[in-house]
């Protein structure tokens, strides 16, 4: 049943023979002969399927009546919906510390029936991490009492994506009641494009975004090979995140309209990572035509 299990899964993930086979550095031969029944991989190449095809081991040797587990998917939606939860938070701190950098010294503080009965020091912004920070808690809280279970019921998901709904709704509705107020339009809009890309570029970590997913570096090489997957992506990453910290902290520091030119580097950013992505896929591809050159 492997021979069956692993032309099935590797259909699905829309690899050839030959790209599976160079994926583990093995023949396409290899492959053909595990998929007839011929042969079977050691533990150590098995465990390599099961991560290049995303599926268990133990789905790969089952006996085809083995249900797939419904609630794998409900698991990948509540594991999404923290890292969401997360990096959305991180974007709010980012978003205060710039709001609090652009407003006046002096500030509304309360508002009565849509009217300010009271004024206070801009520093008070800050009170409203409060909330945020309970809403995160109580998301972790039941993200971690849940993920371990063998079933995720419908009503966790929704309760979760109502909690960060919420999160979402009340950052907005605060911002929206200050962004009258901001002294340096450009000098925010600055700040708060290089914290969303900041927070979109931890995003598109390897541990944080898997292969294939909608998200990420997503080219001809990366879709085909996992290490060029992980490897492009966690350099996206790092480039990326230095490049949106530095952009921000001078944003922040700096009131000047040619801070924004700072996003340009993004696209010379952008070519490096296509040409190393392109090159690294070269030679991973080149390795194992070499060792069967070699062994023959």
């Amino acid at each position: 049943m492997f021979g069956a299990n692993l032309k099935k899964y590797r259909l699905q993930k829309g690899y050839s023979q030959s790209e599976l086979a160079d994926n583990l550095y093995v023949t396409r031969q290899c492959v053909s002969k595990w998929e007839k029944g011929i042969t079977q991989p050691d533990l150590d190449t098995l465990s390599r399927i099961s991560e290049l095809l995303d599926v268990s081991v133990d789905l790969l040797l089952s006996d085809g009546q083995t249900a797939v587990i419904a609630d794998k998917p409900k698991a990948d939606v509540g594991r999404a919906l923290f890292i969401i939860h997360i990096l959305w938070t991180a974007f709010c701190l980012l978003a205060f510390l710039a709001l609090w950098r652009f407003l006046p010294q002096t500030i509304p503080a309360h508002f009565t029936n849509g009217k300010i009965d009271r004024y206070g020091n801009k520093a008070e912004i800050f009170l409203h991490l409060i909330t945020i920070a309970v809403l995160l808690t109580l998301d972790a809280v039941i993200f971690f009492a849940t993920r371990k279970t063998d079933s995720i019921s419908l009503a966790v998901i929704v309760a979760r994506s109502v909690i960060i709904v919420l999160q979402l709704a009340g950052s907005i509705f605060f911002a929206a009641l200050y962004i009258e107020y901001i002294e340096n339009a450009v000098s925010f809009a600055t700040c708060i494009s290089a914290g969303i890309m900041l927070t979109l570029s931890i995003a598109m970590h390897p541990k944080i975004c898997r292969q294939n997913q909608w998200f990420g570096v997503r080219t001809r090489e990366t879709l085909s090979d996992k290490t060029v997957w992980s490897k492009t992506n966690k350099l996206a990453c790092y480039l990326f995140v230095g490049t949106s910290l530095i952009v921000f902290i001078l944003g922040v520091l700096i009131e000047s309209v040619w801070i924004c030119l700072g996003f340009i580097s993004y696209v010379f950013l952008a070519i490096v990572i296509i040409i190393y992505c392109k090159r690294l896929y070269v030679r991973e591809t080149e390795l194992p035509n070499k060792a069967d050159e070699t062994v023959s």
